[in-house]
């Protein structure tokens, strides 16, 4: 296998997740992280794309895959088996590779650093019936309970100056609960330069904002980014009316997947019961990997280099 060069324009809009489409690899690169974008070649041809994430730690140059290589849909297991065998051994550094499945990092040789992760995926090519008829019973009481509110729903583009006020109420919120996600900055930054590629639903009650959740868009898959929700805001559900109105919208415009991120039932219990009882499908990503031989290994200091793109929590 080789790897080839290649620029965020010519990505085919393929579904992945949110660590390997091309605005995810602009905006990090605006927070001045490294990032490069490869095809992976055969004999055959391209079999998928990878975007890696360079990062200095002294004179050790480390490469992140996330979630990925992003396969094009032709391509035969056994394909996809030889390219991911062989993948960090074409990458410059030292490489930690994450894939999207359990399945694929069996495919490859290496020894795991952290534990695989579950996401949460609601399935947008189904039905508003279909979708429904998905969610477990408490959960779809209490959409009907905030849908009987009074609450009103509106969306619009994300305005970072405009919602600096709202954006700090999650920010305070993370800090006291103590969840992990992307910082602030890298809304602000994505939000900048695809302004159009942000969404943030907000739930109104008596003239006042009482929560609120921001999607990016990488089409045709949406994630969840973050949300909040005040006392009146969680007395009448409204996070639950939020999801299943932007889950709506996002499906009336071809969106096939809304990724809603990792469910940690140690950390957030709370989140992960909302997530779960959404009529998400749950599935366990690959585990991070070091495909290295055992006397080159450094796990803590690996860790330590990407705290965030490791222990993300999209919560």
């Amino acid at each position: 296998m080789r790897l080839e060069m290649t620029h965020a324009g010519d990505w085919p809009a393929l579904p992945c997740a949110l660590q390997q489409h091309p605005y995810y690899g602009q905006t990090v690169r605006g927070l001045g992280a490294g990032v490069k974008t490869y095809r992976l070649c055969t004999g055959g041809g391209e079999v998928g794309r990878v975007q890696v994430l360079y990062r200095r730690m002294g004179p050790l140059r480390l490469a992140w895959v996330g979630r990925g290589p992003v396969w094009m849909p032709w391509v035969a297991e056994a394909a996809r088996r030889d390219a991911l065998a062989k993948i960090a051994t074409c990458l410059p550094g030292l490489a930690l590779v994450q894939p999207d499945t359990v399945a694929e990092a069996g495919w490859m040789r290496a020894t795991a650093l952290m534990t695989a992760p579950s996401v949460a995926e609601i399935d947008l090519t189904l039905s508003a019936e279909g979708r429904m008829a998905r969610q477990h019973g408490k959960w779809r009481n209490r959409l009907r309970k905030a849908q009987a509110a009074g609450l009103t729903i509106r969306q619009r583009p994300v305005n970072g100056d405009a919602d600096a006020a709202l954006l700090a109420k999650e920010a305070a919120q993370r800090k006291r609960r103590g969840y992990t996600a992307l910082p602030p900055a890298f809304l602000r930054e994505w939000a900048g330069q695809y302004r159009h590629a942000t969404r943030i639903f907000t739930a109104h009650l008596n003239g006042e904002v009482v929560a609120f959740m921001v999607f990016l868009l990488h089409a045709p898959v949406a994630t969840y980014h973050v949300g909040w929700s005040g006392a009146a805001g969680r007395d009448a559900s409204a996070h639950h009316l939020l999801l299943w109105t932007a889950s709506n919208w996002l499906a009336d415009r071809g969106f096939s997947r809304l990724d809603l991120g990792t469910v940690d039932t140690a950390t957030t219990p709370g989140l992960a019961r909302f997530k779960i009882g959404s009529g998400a499908q749950i599935r366990a990503l690959g585990p991070t990997l070091l495909p290295l031989p055992r006397f080159l290994r450094h796990p803590s200091a690996v860790v330590r280099a990407f705290p965030l793109a490791i222990r993300r929590n999209h919560g």
